[in-house]
């Protein structure tokens, strides 16, 4: 017990040793090392996941630096998120720092809390916290280095959705029903985000000058190919800077899920092209292997001269329909003619 006792004292007086200028990572680094190793190497730490994106996109075009400026979301000390030894972050310290589109989006809010958005996720609404989807290691770190969040993030909507033996804040998570018809012929095709993401926000021609969009919209819905060739949905991002241009879709991961997926015309209808990014100027930004995506069938087409909207498949129903009658009536007139004579 005294060697205990002695040893603590040890470990306190090496800690007050420690310049309080320091980053309070040295100290927390006493007692959890390999935790404070991890997250030298996080995106928290690094902001490694938005200085990839500015690479990809404006700083390739525009030939600048990524903005000194954007680092004030670098996360350097514990207590920014550990206010409290042995605390976990509430979502409240999470939203602080995600107050652009994820965090605030996720409980029903627009950027900056300035207004409210359409509903909040899902999640949300079953009382589900950030800690409750993402793990520690997500958060801290796992010891790698990664260039953005969608490759840092390792969970997944199947390690609730089609595993029956899971169980959240003591609720069992509805599973994933391969018979529904629209999982039945997505599937591998599209990501669980591409068609259950609600609304999110896009940001309309940004002024690198003024360092603000034009405005930003809800009413945008865009889907591009990631990494492991499912559709996601993606933002554009359309950024001037003098006499430059800068034309890019962002692969993303709203935090707008809803139960019901979206309606089939929101990706085979007349505005399809547009959900496709179709001749779209620029590139997509995202993990290696991302792209644009091929436009699939249509199911609803427009007449040009008479601006009239016809749904193909009812269309192909008539057709078909139309057709047997037709071999109906045929069959019917030649029994009346042969029994004539």
């Amino acid at each position: 017990m005294g060697k205990l006792k002695i040893s603590f004292a040890l470990v306190l007086f090496m800690i007050a040793l420690i310049p309080v200028s320091a980053s309070d990572i040295q100290r927390c680094a006493m007692c959890h090392s390999k935790i404070a190793e991890n997250f030298t190497k996080s995106l928290h730490y690094t902001n490694q996941g938005m200085i990839e994106k500015w690479n990809q996109g404006v700083g390739k075009d525009f030939n600048i630096p990524f903005p000194q400026g954007c680092l004030k979301c670098h996360i350097e000390n514990c207590s920014t998120c550990h206010p409290v030894h042995k605390a976990m972050p509430n979502m409240t310290i999470c939203i602080e720092c995600h107050h652009k589109r994820i965090g605030v989006n996720y409980i029903g809010y627009l950027a900056g809390m300035k207004a409210k958005g359409p509903y909040p996720d899902i999640h949300y609404q079953h009382n589900l916290t950030c800690l409750d989807c993402h793990r520690i290691e997500e958060i801290h770190g796992d010891g790698n280095i990664y260039k953005m969040a969608s490759l840092a993030v390792k969970v997944r909507c199947e390690d609730c959705h089609m595993n029956a033996s899971a169980v959240v804040k003591g609720m069992r998570p509805k599973q994933y029903d391969p018979t529904i018809t629209a999982h039945s012929i997505h599937g591998g095709k599209v990501s669980c985000y591409g068609c259950h993401a609600g609304w999110y926000q896009t940001c309309v021609n940004c002024h690198l000058e003024q360092k603000k969009p034009e405005r930003t919209t809800i009413e945008e819905f865009h889907l591009v190919k990631g990494k492991d060739g499912k559709l996601y949905p993606a933002c554009r991002m359309f950024v001037f800077y003098g006499d430059k241009a800068s034309y890019a879709w962002c692969l993303i991961h709203p935090h707008t899920i809803t139960e019901k997926g979206r309606k089939c015309e929101d990706c085979h209808g007349g505005d399809q092209d547009k959900v496709f990014c179709v001749n779209a100027p620029g590139r997509v930004i995202g993990p290696p292997s991302s792209g644009f995506a091929n436009s699939p069938s249509k199911l609803v087409v427009t007449i040009p001269v008479v601006g009239l909207k016809l749904d193909t498949g009812l269309l192909g129903s008539v057709i078909i329909g139309g057709t047997l009658i037709g071999i109906c009536l045929h069959y019917l007139k030649r029994r009346i003619t042969m029994g004539g004579e």
